[in-house]
């Protein structure tokens, strides 16, 4: 196949649309997100290059924010869609601001990426970004949800409180020239606030879900579901390196999309709330005058009920008509738990 450069704008658009029907089919290659944002990518240098009436007949404000939402929903998968890559993500968010400079979420990423590697004169300015665009931005895609708000404020102070214990230990180096009236304040109550933060980021870093309800937890605490998981019961993991389907100790990884949908049916649907086409419209990619095809829908849930097949999972999805429309729900036939973190955005807009 030709490379991107060589071809024009129109067999960009149609390059596009076949990667979008790839997505559809689930039978995509792996690392088909790597090669879509590469063909956003070259639209959009093309069309930054064009006219202002150019630019809208092809509609390049589209076209950037596409190519932001696959950077922000897909950034981790863009080496393989079954492992997450956290150093492909940086690169991603950081692109993301060469589009949108005053995304919220693609700050926070950064920052929470940076605190991860204690990196923390760079996540305070990357928390401090993401909650002073979030005051004026204008879309609710990239906006934070109030758990981020809240975990935002709480690693932009346990960021700063760092950076403020690292200055106050340097000046230890300069004894004489510091009085003994003049000498920095106790560091005790810089470790009373780090540790009271630490303690509250770590044991609510994860969510988990089962048919009673949710509660926060560690990650050792998932970990330890993980490695000891009750009988009879379907564990989804949306761990920090894959998602994991996990059932009477074998394991199957997911890639974002039919992950999210287990979740989805699991949380969110019963036999009087079944979920059709138009519940689940997030995790198809609709080609241009056309909509989600009932047969696209129905193709999409019997990969995934083969995926739990893999690993001996009970059926757990059936079918219903609803509206008209083809259905499917969870049937409760075993139990479930889900867990995340608790700041992970998932493609459907209801938080859970």
């Amino acid at each position: 196949m030709r490379r991107l450069s060589q071809m024009t704008i129109d067999e960009l658009y149609d390059r596009k649309e076949q990667l979008l029907e790839e997505l559809n089919s689930d039978e995509a290659k792996d690392w088909i997100y790597h090669e879509i944002v590469g063909v956003y990518e070259e639209i959009c240098r093309r069309l930054s290059r064009c006219s202002i009436e150019e630019r809208k007949e092809h509609g390049f404000e589209q076209m950037k924010k596409k190519l932001v939402q696959y950077l922000i929903h897909y950034g981790t998968y863009l080496k393989t869609q079954l492992k997450k890559d956290e150093r492909i993500a940086e690169e991603a968010f950081k692109k993301v601001l060469k589009y949108d400079h005053g995304n919220p979420i693609a700050h926070y990423r950064l920052g929470f990426l940076a605190y991860k590697k204690e990196e923390y004169a760079a996540a305070q300015c990357y928390f401090e970004k993401a909650l002073e665009y979030q005051k004026g931005y204008s879309d609710s895609e990239f906006c934070l949800n109030e758990r981020q708000l809240y975990y935002a404020h709480l690693y932009l102070a346990n960021s700063a409180l760092f950076v403020a214990e690292k200055t106050y230990r340097s000046l230890e180096k300069f004894p004489d020239y510091i009085s003994d009236q003049e000498k920095p304040a106790e560091l005790s109550f810089l470790h009373e606030w780090l540790q009271r933060n630490e303690a509250i980021l770590t044991m609510q870093a994860f969510t988990k879900w089962t048919s009673s309800g949710k509660e926060y937890c560690s990650k050792e605490q998932c970990e330890q579901v993980m490695m000891d998981p009750p009988k009879n019961t379907v564990v989804l993991y949306f761990s920090d390196h894959e998602n994991v389907v996990s059932y009477d100790g074998r394991e199957v990884c997911l890639p974002r999309d039919p992950a999210e949908m287990l979740c989805y049916f699991l949380v969110k649907t019963n036999e009087a709330r079944p979920a059709t086409k138009y519940d689940m419209e997030v995790f198809f990619q609709p080609r241009q005058n056309a909509g989600i095809l009932t047969n696209t829908f129905v193709q999409k849930v019997r990969r995934l009920r083969e995926k739990l097949r893999c690993v001996q999972v009970p059926a757990l999805i059936d079918s219903c008509q609803f509206r008209g429309e083809t259905a499917y729900y969870y049937n409760g036939s075993v139990d479930y738990i889900v867990m995340y973190r608790s700041d992970y955005t998932f493609l459907f807009c209801d938080e859970l």
